[in-house]
């Protein structure tokens, strides 16, 4: 085996702060421009084929003189992370909130902000963990849904 080249490829995105759909969507266009200076082909491949290598985490460029691998281990994160701010039900939700039963117990709860739990029941909630909305809904959204990010990755991206 030859001469292999690692780099990291940083993004502009240092916090979650930073997450929002233009410097997502920023994010990815820059990546498939400054790839493309170095490979070509990596500029002619459709979104969908892109957003695909980026969550896998690295892009291999095999080169006559030397190997590039590219860690988008950065990007992965920050994708992965938009993702899961706006697919699904109550994860990805800005009334999902957290309550703390007890100091002493390092455990949060999670409850709906538009159907607050039942505190003067909270052996209840101690034993799920999860109001009863919460538990309906964490994976399909309810009619109050609405996610921290919008759109999806696939429709800022323009993925069919």
């Amino acid at each position: 085996m030859g001469l292999v080249s690692r780099v990291d490829y940083n993004t502009k995105i240092k916090s979650f702060k930073d997450i929002f759909p233009e410097s997502v969507k920023e994010m990815f266009y820059d990546i498939k421009l400054n790839i493309s200076k170095l490979d070509e082909s990596f500029g002619k491949l459709e979104s969908k084929e892109i957003l695909k290598i980026i969550e896998k985490g690295e892009y291999k460029i095999n080169n006559e003189q030397f190997d590039i691998r590219i860690d988008l281990g950065n990007p992965k994160a920050i994708i992965s992370t938009y993702r899961n701010n706006s697919e699904g039900g109550c994860q990805s939700c800005v009334s999902r909130h957290t309550y703390i039963i007890d100091a002493q117990d390092p455990n949060l709860e999670l409850y709906c902000g538009f159907s607050k739990p039942n505190y003067l029941d909270l052996n209840d909630l101690r034993e799920k963990g999860l109001t009863d909305k919460i538990m309906k809904h964490y994976n399909t959204p309810c009619e109050d849904w609405k996610p921290t990010f919008s759109p999806t990755i696939e429709k800022l991206l323009e993925i069919e």
